[in-house]
């Protein structure tokens, strides 16, 4: 199957940001994590210095018929290492159940690869949900390395009041 690719569009026909981060949040269990809503994603992906960019995969139409819905997408954002320089963090590879298997996953997460590269990015990060062996298997198949086990790595998070804290403000 070879699905179109495009960016993801403020207006545009197909998924909106809330309904791809509720369904990876629901696909894993943790929809009642989800602290943020439509109007911040809108804000931050589309606004004049976007926090994030996002690939759509799309099913082709037959000749007549209008585009279906995304089948899937990919969230991603630029940083850097200063170890090896310019990178991407892949926040989030989703497909739709219906459509997994079919290489829509690999498609996009190959379009990504592309996008870095022009870019001039050397590397591409990306966190696994620990039980989430099919993805883990995936991306390992990909030549991923496992950080955590193979490097010791951990990421580790302050987020909410920690954060707060630490910038010396009281909630």
């Amino acid at each position: 199957m070879n699905p179109a690719r495009r960016p993801w569009r403020p207006g545009g026909a197909g998924l909106s940001p809330s309904v791809c981060m509720y369904g990876i949040a629901e696909h894993h269990q943790l929809r009642h994590q989800v602290t943020i809503g439509a109007q911040d994603l809108q804000a931050d992906g589309f606004g004049p210095n976007p926090f994030y960019h996002c690939l759509l995969a799309e099913l082709l139409p037959r000749p007549g018929e209008l585009p279906g819905p995304p089948v899937g997408y990919a969230l991603f954002f630029f940083g850097y290492s200063v170890n090896h320089g310019r990178l991407v963090y892949l926040e989030n590879l989703y497909v739709e159940a219906p459509y997994r298997g079919r290489g829509i996953g690999k498609t996009l997460l190959s379009e990504v690869a592309k996008v870095s590269l022009a870019h001039g990015c050397v590397e591409m990060k990306l966190m696994v949900m620990e039980g989430n062996h099919r993805a883990a298997a995936f991306y390992q198949g990909l030549g991923a390395c496992d950080t955590t086990a193979d490097e010791g790595w951990h990421c580790v998070e302050l987020g909410g009041l920690a954060l707060h804290r630490l910038a010396g403000e009281e909630l």
